[in-house]
């Protein structure tokens, strides 16, 4: 008996490995693109959801098409880069140069030999959209715009986007400088997903730079709908002659993030209206169900192989689009294994026996497992009691 019972705690000695099956909690379907007429104003849409990248409206989506001041959406996403990769900080001190004074458009009107640091050119950019701001940065961090927008594509390359390329850093070109519908909405849910910081400034309906020196300047939001319209967090907006007025936003209610991309108004007012009305119809028609919750315990092991009881948790809620008018039942598979002193496994979730999302398993205690003489104490422990 006793060579039995030490016998058995040896087998698993080297690993455990476990599934379960939760009973099926609610009801869904998969989700199809939309063929509703909106953005009659457009030139090409698009609206997708943030954390599955699913696309529920669209309208000429791959259409290359000129992106004027959205462009910049790409610009952001390599400051922030540089930010992450600790190659500038906020408070990064610039000195302004001639190139960046000569630019047309939208601008700060930052003057050669003017000290800024980086977070003020992060407001000037998101909230005034200043192509001046926008040029001072890339050459801060690419020595040129040229070379700046060379980083630029071979950051469209590495997104695996077709139909984009950019010619300068802000906009302003008529030739070669394109995107679509569908990039720029990628582009625009990569920045907001890696660096959330941004929605920091794009959010903000005025502010100021330089405000407490001899040179205070006044920064307006080209957005005019920040401010009024609630859970509207950005983006960018855009206009030239060529590009006609366009505009990326993102909002985000009930736990769903909404992304949309429109191009080609001939009005503002027609562009907000119909952006903003595709938005709400996104939150009308679809949801965002939280099928398993973050840190919901399935399983908790109590082993005579491990120092401690070792609690199986989800690590991050699990997530399924659907359509509001469905009634979706799920099936929940928990796979995990404790191998190597750690805990590796995953949510499956099923719907009408088809795979459909997957979420991650993790332990919150130490996967330790005790040494020879500590496994042997415990296995003669719980004989004599």
């Amino acid at each position: 008996m006793i060579f039995a019972l030490i016998a058995a705690c040896f087998v698993g000695l080297f690993s455990t490995k476990v599934s379960a099956v939760e009973e099926p909690n609610e009801e869904e379907k998969t989700v199809d693109t939309e063929t509703v007429d909106l953005c009659k104003g457009s030139t090409a849409a698009i609206l997708i959801e943030t954390s599955t990248g699913k696309v529920l409206y669209n309208k000429e989506k791959d259409r290359r098409l000129p992106p004027a001041s959205m462009t910049k959406i790409m610009t952001l996403l390599l400051i922030y880069e540089a930010l992450e990769a600790n190659q500038i900080t906020k408070s990064t001190m610039l000195t302004i140069g001639e190139e960046p004074t000569k630019v047309e458009g939208s601008k700060a009107f930052l003057s050669i030999g003017d000290e800024i640091n980086v977070d003020e050119l992060l407001k000037c950019i998101c909230i005034a959209s200043a192509n001046d701001a926008a040029i001072a940065m890339a050459i801060h961090l690419a020595g040129s715009e040229s070379a700046f927008v060379d980083k630029m594509n071979a950051k469209v390359e590495e997104l695996g986007l077709k139909n984009t390329h950019f010619s300068d850093c802000t906009g302003l070109s008529s030739r070669n400088h394109y995107t679509s519908a569908y990039d720029l909405a990628v582009i625009s849910n990569e920045l907001i997903k890696k660096h959330p910081d941004v929605l920091n400034y794009t959010n903000l309906q005025e502010d100021y730079i330089r405000k407490d020196t001899a040179k205070p300047f006044w920064l307006v939001n080209t957005n005019k709908m920040i401010g009024r319209v609630k859970n509207l967090d950005g983006l960018k907006t855009g206009y030239t002659s060529f590009s006609k007025y366009c505009i990326t936003l993102h909002m985000k209610q009930d736990n769903m993030g909404l992304i949309t991309v429109v191009f080609g108004y001939d009005k503002p007012t027609t562009r907000n209206a119909e952006s903003l009305e595709l938005l709400r119809w996104g939150y009308a028609n679809y949801k965002l169900d939280k099928v398993v919750p973050k840190d919901k315990v399935v399983d908790s092991i109590d082993h005579i192989l491990y120092k401690d009881r070792i609690n199986i948790v989800v690590e991050d809620d699990v997530y399924y689009l659907s359509k509001r008018s469905d009634k979706l039942e799920y099936e929940i598979k928990y796979e995990y294994s404790l191998e190597n002193n750690q805990c590796t496994g995953k949510v499956l979730i099923y719907l009408d026996d088809q795979f459909i999302q997957e979420g991650n398993l993790i332990s919150k205690e130490e996967v330790a497992k005790k040494n020879f003489f500590e496994l042997w104490s415990s296995v003669f422990t719980r004989i004599l009691t």
